[in-house]
């Protein structure tokens, strides 16, 4: 069925025994008509009128209204009339604020509760591991010059993403054990999570053993779980160059960064190894290092290099590392 139609489209294909000056009236009106005024044009009635209503105001007697759908009426209820006397106006129009103001805090209720579902998806989908997942800029220690530097440059990474996003900028956290580099990291990724950014935060080893397992399954290709790394908006990778070095790694963790690098996608990674010792942990024995100098050699290039090298502080009352 077609939807609401004009009173004159009605009118022009039939006859009525409205005269002519009353037809150019109802011509004029919107797709509203009182029961009399569908009678008069001979529309079918959908369903039965509401009884006439009274302004309380002014005395006036109100005429329900129905919405013409191609040659039928359909009644509205419940039926609210509205009076266009001042008294009624001023009424309505309060009454017309209070529901803008309803509907919109129950949008706004709506879209908040959307993001934090989107935001629950995007923390278990980042691979955040639970102790780290209180790892946040609140937590972290500023009690050194080093770690009050290391902070700054942490936040302020976090706080201009976009910027840094747009122009492939990574951060580079290298340093010895438990001086909290991956509390940083962790820190950046909540932050961004919360923002909406998409984000994979994972130890070396956990992103190789999560392609390796795409080989023993039916549903998922080892190209489908690189794309994810490759496209993901952000990826952190901890504790590079501790895990089990083989051809295979090596190349595949070559694959991942250069094609980051290519496209402009910033990485953050995190490493207890300086640029040479990294570049032998990530290379088998026997093997030419060439492709992984060069790919290091290009994360520090687009990244902030952060050295945190102080004494552990894995102990205290809060674990940073």
């Amino acid at each position: 069925m077609e939807g609401p139609t004009r009173i004159g489209e009605i009118l022009g294909g039939r006859q009525t025994q409205v005269d002519s000056g009353r037809r150019e009236d109802l011509r004029d009106n919107s797709s509203f008509v009182t029961p009399q005024q569908a009678k008069e044009i001979g529309l079918r009635f959908r369903n039965r009128p509401p009884e006439p209503a009274t302004c309380e105001y002014c005395g006036k007697k109100l005429q329900p209204l129905g919405v013409v759908m191609d040659e039928d009426v359909f009644f509205l209820r419940p039926f609210l009339p509205r009076c266009t006397c001042e008294q009624a106006q001023v009424y309505w129009e309060e009454q017309d604020k209070i529901a803008a103001e309803r509907k919109a805090a129950e949008e706004k209720e709506k879209r908040r509760a959307a993001i934090q579902r989107k935001i629950q998806r995007l923390l278990v989908q980042s691979g955040i591991k639970r102790r780290f997942q209180q790892r946040t800029f609140q937590t972290f220690q500023q009690d050194t010059p080093g770690r009050a530097k290391a902070y700054r440059i942490a936040k302020e990474y976090a706080d201009n993403f976009p910027l840094h996003q747009a122009k492939g900028d990574g951060l580079y956290i290298e340093g010895t054990n438990g001086t909290g580099k991956t509390h940083l990291a962790a820190a950046i990724a909540l932050q961004l999570i919360g923002q909406g950014v998409p984000v994979i935060c994972k130890t070396s080893s956990d992103l190789l053993l999560d392609i390796k397992r795409s080989f023993d399954s039916a549903d998922v290709r080892e190209s489908d779980v690189l794309d994810i790394y490759k496209r993901v908006d952000l990826l952190i990778i901890d504790d590079l160059g501790k895990e089990q070095c083989s051809d295979w790694s090596m190349s595949t963790l070559y694959s991942i960064l250069n094609d980051r690098y290519e496209d402009m996608k910033p990485t953050i990674v995190t490493t207890n190894y300086n640029a040479e010792n990294l570049a032998n942990a990530l290379t088998p024995r026997g093997f030419d290092n060439t492709k992984i100098v060069a790919i290091i050699s290009r994360l520090r290039e687009t990244s902030t290099v952060m050295t945190m090298a102080w004494a552990d502080i894995r102990g205290k009352e809060e674990t940073q590392e």
